[in-house]
C-alpha cells in the first residue's frame, strides 16, 4: 500500500509538474471532463482489482518513459485534445485523495478500461459509466463549491457551462458483451435493435450530466472492433457494430434538440480507420494490422504503426484523430474547436 501511494503522489508530481503549461496554449474552455474506456483511461483502473491495467511497461514508453495507466505508447485522444484547448492533462479521479479533489478545476477524467455504457459490459473490477457519473456529481456538488472560484453558485455554472464533456464509450458493449456467445442477455436484439438500445441508454445517463450544468459534449462510440492484430478485418464483426456507429451523429442531434442549449459534437472512430485503411502511407503508417508490441517489446519505429497493442492504437494515430476532429474535418461533426468558440 506504501508503494501505490508513492506511486500516486509521483503522477500527481508529473501532472502538475510537466503539464500545467501547455505549450503557451492559449485556454479555450475552463475545463474538460473525460469519461469512457481504456481508449480514454488516463490511471483509474490502477486503482482497481482487475487484469486491464496498462501501469506497467512498455505502456507509455513515449509518456515521458512512464506507465501512468494509459493504454498506449503516448498520450491518450482525451489528453491531446485537452492540449489543443489550452488545458493541462486532467488526472484520473481514484488518483486524487479526497481532500485535494476541490483543486482540480481544470477537469478530471472518470473514465475506466474494460467497462461500457450498460452497467453488464465489463471484464473485473472498473468503473461503470454510471459509477463514473456518480464521481462527476460528486465533484460538483461536494468538490468544486469548496474552491475559492466558485463561491458563487452563478460561477460555478458558468463554469460547468462553458467546459466541454467528452466521453469515449461503446466498443467493449460489443466486444465483451453483444458479441459474447455465452452472454445471452440481448441476443434477441438485431445489431440495429441493439444499436438503437445502446444510445438510448448513452442518451439517458448524458442527460444526468446536463442536468448537473454540462452544456459542451464531444461524444465518440463504437471503433472497427473487427478490425485489430487479433482479428485482422473480420467484416462480419464490423458489420455488427456499424449500425451504433451510423446513427450516432442523429442520436446526438437529436438530444441537442432536446436538452436546451446543448451543443454536440459526434466523433467517428469508425470511419478514421476507413480512413487510414485505404490510404495508410499518406498519413505516415507502414504497419495498419500488426501489433507494435510482440512478446511485450515495443517496436522502435512506433510512429509507422497504427495499434499499439491488441486492440489500443499508438499517440502517432490519436494525434491524426485529434487534429482532425479538432478543426476542419468530418471526423467530428461539428468539430471541437468550433465547440469551444460557441457561446450558448
Amino acid at each position: 500500500m506504501k508503494s501505490f501511494k508513492v506511486f500516486w503522489a509521483f503522477s500527481f508530481i508529473v501532472y502538475h509538474a510537466f503539464f500545467v503549461k501547455v505549450d503557451g496554449a492559449k485556454r479555450l474552455v475552463p475545463a474538460l471532463y473525460v469519461f469512457g474506456d481504456s481508449s480514454v483511461d488516463a490511471g483509474n483502473n490502477n486503482n482497481l482489482i482487475t487484469h486491464a491495467k496498462a501501469n506497467v511497461p512498455p505502456n507509455g514508453i513515449d509518456f515521458n518513459n512512464r506507465a501512468t495507466g494509459r493504454f498506449t505508447n503516448g498520450k491518450t485522444f482525451a489528453d491531446l485534445i485537452a492540449i489543443k484547448l489550452g488545458l493541462p492533462l486532467q488526472p484520473p479521479y481514484l488518483g486524487i485523495s479526497k481532500s485535494e479533489r476541490y483543486q482540480e478545476i481544470n477537469g478530471i477524467n472518470y473514465a475506466s478500461g474494460a467497462c461500457g455504457i450498460l452497467n453488464d459490459s465489463r471484464d473485473g473490477e472498473c468503473l461503470s459509466l454510471d459509477k463514473q457519473i456518480e464521481y462527476f456529481t460528486s465533484t460538483v456538488v461536494n468538490d468544486l463549491p469548496k474552491h475559492k472560484h466558485f463561491k458563487s453558485k452563478d460561477k460555478l455554472k458558468h463554469h460547468l457551462s462553458k467546459s466541454i464533456y467528452l466521453i469515449s464509450v461503446g466498443s467493449n458493449d460489443y466486444f465483451l458483451n453483444y458479441l459474447k456467445p455465452e452472454i445471452r442477455t440481448y441476443k434477441n436484439m438485431n445489431p440495429e435493435e441493439f444499436a438503437d438500445y445502446l444510445l438510448d441508454q448513452l442518451s439517458s445517463k448524458i442527460k444526468t450530466i446536463y442536468n448537473l450544468g454540462a452544456r459542451k459534449f464531444v461524444v465518440g462510440t463504437v471503433n472497427q472492433i473487427g478490425c485489430s492484430p487479433n482479428l485482422y478485418c473480420n467484416e462480419t464483426i464490423n458489420q455488427m457494430v456499424k449500425p451504433c456507429s451510423d446513427k450516432l451523429l442523429m442520436k446526438v442531434q437529436e438530444m441537442e434538440k432536446k436538452f436546451s442549449g446543448s451543443m454536440f459534437v459526434s466523433a467517428n472512430g469508425f470511419n478514421f480507420f476507413n480512413k487510414i485503411k485505404n490510404d495508410p502511407k499518406k498519413y505516415g503508417f507502414i504497419n495498419i494490422s500488426k501489433s507494435c508490441i510482440q512478446q511485450g517489446i515495443p517496436c522502435t519505429n512506433r510512429k509507422d504503426y497504427y495499434f499499439w497493442d491488441f486492440g489500443h492504437i499508438t499517440e502517432a494515430a490519436l494525434k491524426i484523430y485529434a487534429n482532425e476532429c479538432f478543426s476542419g474535418s468530418k471526423m467530428c461533426f461539428p468539430d471541437v474547436k468550433k465547440l469551444a468558440h460557441t457561446h450558448l
